[in-house]
């Protein structure tokens, strides 16, 4: 004995029995009505991505830096995790911040340095203004003199570098990535 099969319209949510295979509609008007809010879904989907182009060509250079020192950030914070604020020596705080040793405004080249920058509570990087000598002293006790120097060789030299979009992008991306794993 051979059972009907009822379909649900997907335009006009009516009960049906299909006469073909593949029919999504119970009629004609349905088909029409269908096709149409499909074009409009794909004409919807394409404008969201257009959108983000056009978003992204009216985007400054502060605007893509931000955006990378966020992810870039935030995987200091995760790479630091089982550590204390370097400055201050404290386990437990509500908030930490991605704290740069040299900082972020003054030395432009050593922005995203995985050397220069670690986690740290906001106190000591917020309300402290970085609490730069307990810092220095942080990054001494954790891994030496040498590799201070090396940061504040490192910042001086690349003081006034310049980042453009694309290296901006891959920055971010880079760290967003990281930060999925």
């Amino acid at each position: 004995m051979n059972k009907l099969k009822f379909k649900k319209c997907k335009q006009c949510k009516a009960c049906f029995i299909p006469s073909k295979p593949l029919q999504y509609v119970c009629g004609y008007e349905c088909a029409t009505l269908y096709a149409k809010a499909l074009k409009e879904a794909k004409n919807a989907k394409e404008w969201k991505i257009e959108k983000g182009e056009l978003r992204n060509k009216l985007k400054s250079i502060t605007d893509f830096k931000n955006e990378a020192k966020k992810e870039f950030q935030k995987w200091i914070r995760l790479r630091d995790k089982d550590q204390p604020c370097i400055s201050c020596g404290v386990f437990e705080t509500k908030l930490w911040d991605g704290g740069h040793f040299k900082k972020a405004e003054l030395y432009f080249g050593v922005i995203f340095d995985e050397m220069n920058v670690h986690k740290q509570c906001r106190k000591c990087n917020r309300f402290l203004g970085g609490n730069e000598l307990n810092y220095r002293d942080g990054l001494v006790g954790r891994y030496g003199l040498e590799y201070v120097e090396e940061i504040e060789t490192r910042a001086k030299n690349t003081r006034n570098q310049g980042w453009n979009r694309t290296e901006l992008t891959e920055i971010k991306e880079k760290y967003r990535l990281m930060n999925k794993i």
